[in-house]
């Protein structure tokens, strides 16, 4: 697990996040392990790397689902490695298409500052998930 919290006042709370408002899973496998949607918001939006949607929603009814294949963009940019891509640029560009925060050009201005090895390939990675992001809606 790991937690992030975004506010456009600055944020003093340091300690677990145990009703988040949006979940992102990094590999859809852990759909089968683990409760992802523990302490989630109702109609709170679960975004999932995975290439396509999963097959059975049962255990995420009541939640807003999105897809986007983080892996085989984090891999056409070569980023990581094919057993161990590196998708969390990916991941934002997706998140934010999904939530519409924060814009493209915020994205690529902070991976330019904060992410010296390859900044080009992981804002191109950022925007084509954004771009390729599936926005599924309430899964009922």
């Amino acid at each position: 697990e790991a937690y992030l919290r975004l506010d456009t006042d600055k944020i003093l709370l340091r300690c677990n996040v145990y009703t988040p408002d949006h979940v992102v899973v990094q590999d859809v496998k852990l759909l089968e392990s683990v409760a992802v949607t523990d302490g989630l918001k109702a109609g709170g939006w679960i975004l999932i790397n995975a290439a396509e949607r999963p097959a059975d929603l049962s255990a995420l009814t009541g939640y807003q689902l999105a897809c986007v294949d983080g892996t085989g963009i984090a891999i056409r940019n070569e980023l990581g490695t094919r057993t161990h891509p590196i998708i969390n640029t990916a991941m934002i560009g997706a998140f934010a298409r999904m939530l519409e925060v924060p814009s493209l050009g915020a994205i690529a201005d902070a991976i330019a500052e904060d992410i010296p090895i390859k900044p080009e390939q992981n804002i191109r990675a950022s925007k084509q998930a954004y771009d390729k992001v599936q926005l599924y809606g309430l899964v009922e």
